[in-house]
């Protein structure tokens, strides 16, 4: 064997190892994606059961305290016949309604929740809760607590009602 074919086998040899890197390097950028789109998936996850979670906490305080129930009602209905510190109350827990509209609505557009849970959760809630005579009184007192584009969408849910 002279030198030139001992050559062209260290060549061969090299060129098999460089396919076979490239073919291990494929796989493992593979399996690196799918493990960034399941952490990306259970973030999303957690993300909207944080939104539902602080929604049930907030139904649980109306429903778990007849005051609380009662203050949620006539706020909802006649807001202006609320004494002072049930009104205070009221506004809190419409101020932690809405900051949950918010998370939903921030969420879909910073980390690509689907438009369909801001459509079914977010704008049902503007509508449910913004649209009362309470929810009015209180979106026109407070909606400068929160960013515009919110603010401008709540604004265009609650003109089409």
């Amino acid at each position: 064997m002279n030198w030139e074919a001992i050559g062209a086998i260290g060549e061969l040899v090299g060129a098999i190892g460089v396919v076979v890197t490239l073919i291990y390097l494929a796989y493992q950028i593979r399996q690196n994606t799918e493990q960034l789109e399941k952490s990306t998936l259970a973030a999303k996850a957690a993300a909207q059961n944080a939104s539902n979670e602080a929604l049930r906490e907030n139904r649980k305080a109306i429903f778990e305290s007849p005051e609380m129930a009662e203050i949620w009602h006539h706020g909802n209905h006649s807001p202006e016949t609320l004494d002072v510190l049930p009104k205070l109350r009221y506004r809190l827990i419409m101020q932690n309604v809405t900051e949950v509209m918010l998370e939903i609505y921030t969420q879909t557009l910073i980390t690509s929740f689907s438009p369909e849970t801001w459509k079914t959760q977010g704008v049902s809630l503007v509508k449910r809760v913004l649209a009362t005579p309470g929810g009015q009184w209180f979106w026109a007192s407070f909606a400068d607590n929160y960013p515009a584009g919110f603010q401008a969408e709540v604004n265009r849910i609650l003109s089409q009602e």
